[in-house]
């Protein structure tokens, strides 16, 4: 899991947003390349889906963190440290 983590610090894309590219290009192959429009519309549904599940695995990291800032208790400072840490 630090591998994925670290490859997606170092390029700012998610594997999710990789596979949204690919499918993209595949889809661009299938429709122009090969000249099956059916498989390349089909191809080309699967980004929204990849971007949509990385929205919501972001969403979640996020909604972790605010609960992590509004522990009772605990001071800005300390939640903000802990927080660094954690990353």
């Amino acid at each position: 899991m630090e591998d994925v983590a670290e490859g997606t610090q170092k390029t700012g894309m998610s594997p999710l947003s990789w596979a949204a590219v690919g499918s993209i290009a595949l889809s661009w192959y299938y429709y122009f390349g090969k000249g099956n429009k059916e498989m390349g519309l089909f191809v080309g549904l699967w980004p929204p889906t990849f971007l949509a599940l990385g929205s919501y695995f972001k969403i979640n990291e996020i909604r972790d963190d605010v609960k992590r800032l509004s522990r009772p208790g605990s001071t800005i400072r300390d939640a903000v440290q802990e927080m660094m840490k954690n990353r």
